[in-house]
């Protein structure tokens, strides 16, 4: 007796459904992606140091895969002198809109207020600036972006030392650069060494250091060296 075979089915041809495709994903703008490069960038650079910092973890920060990273900035050299360059220009572009009083020792205190609460708000700034020293200036070396853009700092402190010249309020002397130093180092120290002064300044008997304490200790440092 001949056994029954099942005759060989035949492959259905799929049906094509006529739902509209998905979109593949949008690629993000390249602006807010480098943006958001460059804050992950800033965070892990400031927390780690220039070696200790990990690409993977920036990628990570930022939203997107190393690739990507290498593809804007070419390198972890090149990359972490941009986040010097960023750096320097929102500490620049945060005082640019300073508008000083008219009253010389006004403006005085209102520009070392305006560098004490930047750094004081934005503690990231100052420890790139400490990794920095720690290679000696190796990249902030090799920027021109930077030179150039720190210069209304200096150009600021003039404009104020200039109308206390005219009106017999500050020394002829005074240097702009000088003063200029002197609040940032001042105003820097409180933050970057916050950790080991705190401790060795401790006292029983005498408070912490405030910050609104140290702010007009700087402002009367500085106004008793311009002062006629």
């Amino acid at each position: 007796m001949t056994a029954n075979r099942k005759s060989p089915s035949r492959k259905k041809t799929p049906v094509k459904s006529a739902a509209p495709r998905r979109p593949g994903k949008v690629r993000r703008d390249p602006e807010r992606l480098t943006a958001a490069i460059l804050d992950a960038a800033m965070a892990e650079f400031s927390e780690h140091g220039f070696a200790g910092a990990r690409v993977d973890r920036i990628s990570k920060g930022a939203g997107t895969v190393d690739r990507m990273l290498y593809y804007y900035f070419g390198n972890k050299e090149r990359l972490y002198q941009a986040v010097l360059e960023e750096a320097y220009r929102r500490l620049v572009d945060a005082q640019r809109h300073f508008v000083p009083p008219e009253d010389p020792v006004r403006g005085m205190e209102a520009l070392i207020t305006q560098l004490w609460e930047y750094y004081r708000d934005h503690p990231e700034f100052v420890r790139l600036v400490m990794s920095e020293n720690l290679l000696k200036g190796r990249y902030i070396q090799q920027s021109e972006t930077i030179r150039q853009v720190s210069l209304p700092l200096i150009h600021s402190v003039e404009a104020v030392l200039d109308s206390g010249r005219r009106k017999g309020l500050f020394r002829a002397d005074a240097d702009a650069r000088f003063v200029l130093m002197t609040i940032m180092s001042m105003g820097f120290f409180q933050v970057s060494n916050q950790y080991t002064y705190g401790f060795w300044l401790a006292d029983t008997a005498t408070p912490p250091v405030r910050g609104d304490d140290w702010l007009a200790h700087m402002q009367a440092v500085v106004l008793d060296h311009l002062r006629q």
